[in-house]
């Protein structure tokens, strides 16, 4: 596969990484399966591993805890806060290692800041910014990163308040078509030299008919490197054989895509994206929650 640097943090990533949310049982993954599937990953050539303290109550760090104590030293792995207090986030960070198994995380996130007053509580001053930097300082993480599913502008000012060394974004190509992280928040990162993760991939699955085109489609992009969420080995196997053929799409290649694809630019297909997770039915305003 392709590698490509991960901002200025002298590490550089296969463009093909994976996303911890799925192997659970939830997605019906056993914990066996689970195992077998991340440790195949590390064996084929990705190195970088996401999840968070709130997936499945803990059960997709917890299993994939199980290989990085075998690991370690084959995996970056980057998990996520979501309490937006110093404390709370605190608390959420201690949970996180001792359930991957680990005395520290290579990366730890504020996670899904949804809106302006999202941010500004993560950053206040008794925000959970504040537990990231004194973890830092206590060698508990190594890197603080952002991530946002909705408004690029809001970590384009996160960017002005502090200097993320990398940041989690939406790149479906449905996400193309409205706050485009692609248009508005890329440029602006790699002038910084942030390391920026693509996440929605498969657009949380209005895309998976379209496995091949979403894929390259993301590499395309001007990204360190992709996360997918893979829940079976053949979805591994599918995502690798894709990585590993990749080559650019060319304009012509990603119009034709973008105009199949058109007609699914619904709320209901992107929810992330919507006014409401559990209900999308408007897609959100600009500059929510200022």
């Amino acid at each position: 596969m392709e590698s490509r640097p991960f901002g200025q943090t002298g590490e550089s990533f296969p463009i093909l990484s994976f996303g911890g949310q799925r192997i659970v049982d939830d997605h019906s993954c056993t914990e066996e399966e689970a195992i077998a599937i991340v440790n195949s990953a590390i064996d084929r050539g990705i190195r970088y591993f996401d999840t968070a303290w709130m997936y499945s109550q803990g059960q997709a760090e917890t299993r994939m805890g199980k290989v990085v104590k075998h690991r370690r030293s084959e995996m970056w792995l980057a998990t996520k806060t979501w309490d937006t207090s110093k404390d709370g986030a605190r608390k959420q960070l201690e949970t996180s290692l001792k359930r991957l198994q680990t005395d520290y995380v290579d990366e730890w996130r504020l996670h899904n800041v949804w809106d302006f007053a999202r941010l500004d509580e993560f950053m206040g001053p008794n925000g959970a910014l504040q537990a990231a930097i004194q973890a830092r300082e206590e060698g508990l993480i190594r890197n603080i990163s952002i991530s946002c599913h909705t408004d690029p502008q809001i970590l384009v000012e996160a960017l002005d308040r502090f200097p993320f060394d990398s940041a989690l974004i939406s790149v479906s190509a449905l996400d193309h078509f409205i706050l485009s992280f692609a248009e508005e928040f890329l440029p602006v990162a790699n002038a910084k030299g942030i390391g920026v993760i693509g996440m929605k991939v498969l657009g949380f699955g209005s895309l998976t008919h379209e496995v091949e085109r979403s894929l390259r489609y993301a590499f395309s992009l001007p990204v360190s490197t992709v996360i997918v969420g893979m829940e079976t080995m053949e979805q591994l196997d599918q995502n690798l054989a894709i990585a590993e053929s990749f080559t650019p799409m060319s304009d012509v290649e990603r119009l034709a895509f973008f105009r199949d694809i058109l007609p699914l630019v619904k709320p209901e297909n992107m929810p992330w994206k919507s006014n409401d997770w559990s209900n999308p039915t408007e897609f959100i305003p600009r500059g929510r929650g200022r």
